[in-house]
């Protein structure tokens, strides 16, 4: 596939050049008229109908698919070069001169050869160009004796050109073969080397939230087993039985809740972006906390331009900001204001939830969105790794943009 593409362009970019020397030099003939001669039939018959066979080459070229066959590729290379060589042949008999100007279309099929062949095939291409611009020549002084010694000169002159530009293109394509295959190698190598460290990453980041996990589980596992072996010493109906109870459930509850957490961390889905009324959004939120709210004597407070519409998962980032939301009711004293809301400016979508709480602890604020880091007590740790996630499915981030005494501000852009 790779090969087709590259076939493809370099030879939309030899067809075109070869058009273009071919225009070049019959425009040269025209404003040299007087020098050069009227241009034959024969000339004007083989210029046109070299025309429409590059026309065609091109329309080939440009249809050219990744199936199509490497014998087909290299039928059309081999034909290309002769149908290059024969016209520049025919262009020049037919210039009028002895040292006709159209002989520098045999460059052409020599540059195609020096590019793509070994350099045996290579000189047998330039010692035909050679032996044709001899041949053209004689050709000439046959049908216009005497013949002129200086003009073999010439054409010997133009051949020993001829011989040093296949020579020179073919080391130098050669050198610049030998450039690509290392410099391929070498991003093999890093792509292998790459691959190496992401992999030894993920072992070390597994390690580390399999060692953060078992700590997690272990607490509450080990609340368990120790209030329930104490209730088992405890006589039937004592208070101190159901406390044991009670406290095991508690933990129970909260083993499940940190279990709940580690899932919707780890199972991170790719959203499904659509456009969604934002304001629609933060009043579902509201109305999801307004109990909580209440009960702690908070005031809720939305600030959205009317008629906002983001691009995003609607469900994912509820849930990013209903977490954030949880947490700024949790860390704000009653009677204290929390503001939720969104912008839009320069293509950047953010959404913000603000309380007027303490300050978070700065050894904590550093690496709170990291797995199991919480200012709080009864929390898993795994609320705002969980919004990191979302935010960054997103293409964008979670930030702590403030974090001062009566103001804590966590941004959500994307």
């Amino acid at each position: 596939m790779k090969a087709a593409a590259t076939y493809k362009k370099q030879e939309t970019l030899l067809i075109l050049l070869n058009m273009a020397v071919l225009a070049a030099l019959f425009f040269v003939h025209i404003g040299f008229i007087s020098l050069l001669g009227r241009p034959t039939v024969t000339l004007l018959a083989a210029l046109g109908l070299r025309f429409t066979i590059l026309i065609l080459e091109l329309l080939w070229v440009q249809r050219l698919t990744p199936d199509r066959s490497r014998l087909a590729i290299d039928l059309h290379i081999h034909l290309s070069i002769v149908l290059n060589i024969a016209f520049a042949f025919i262009a020049a008999a037919a210039g009028g001169t002895a040292d006709s100007h159209y002989s520098v279309l045999m460059l052409i099929p020599i540059l195609s050869a020096a590019y793509r062949f070994d350099i045996a095939r290579t000189i047998l291409v330039t010692a035909v160009t050679i032996i044709l611009t001899f041949l053209e020549v004689w050709l000439f002084f046959r049908a216009h004796p005497p013949a002129d010694v200086s003009e073999y000169f010439e054409a010997a002159t133009v051949s020993l050109i001829f011989l040093v530009i296949a020579v020179v293109v073919w080391l130098l394509v050669g050198n610049l073969r030998a450039e690509e295959e290392k410099l391929a190698q070498s991003l093999e190598d890093l792509q292998q080397v790459q691959e190496k460290l992401v992999a030894e990453e993920k072992l070390a980041a597994v390690g580390q939230l399999s060692s953060a996990i078992a700590h997690e589980i272990r607490n509450p596992v080990t609340m368990i087993a120790s209030s329930l072996k104490m209730a088992e010493r405890a006589e039937s109906g004592s208070p101190i039985r159901q406390e044991m109870f009670d406290i095991a459930t508690q933990e129970a509850k909260r083993l499940e809740t940190l279990t709940t957490d580690f899932l919707a961390f780890a199972r991170a889905k790719t959203p499904d972006r659509k456009p969604v009324n934002v304001a629609d959004s933060l009043n579902y939120i509201a109305d999801l906390v307004k109990a909580r709210v209440i009960e702690k004597h908070l005031s809720l407070e939305i600030s959205c331009p009317d008629g906002l519409s983001f691009e995003m998962d609607s469900s994912q980032i509820q849930q990013a900001m209903l977490n954030l939301v949880i947490n700024a009711i949790n860390a704000s004293s009653e009677d204290a204001r929390i503001m939720i809301g969104a912008s839009s400016e320069n293509g950047r979508s953010t959404l913000f939830v603000q309380n007027g709480g303490k300050a978070i602890d700065g050894a904590i604020a550093s690496s709170i969105f990291e797995p199991f880091v919480s200012g709080g007590s009864s929390g898993t740790g795994l609320g705002l790794s969980i919004v990191r996630n979302i935010a960054r499915g997103h293409g964008g981030d979670v930030c702590l943009a403030e974090n001062k005494d009566g103001m804590v501000r966590f941004e959500l852009s994307f």
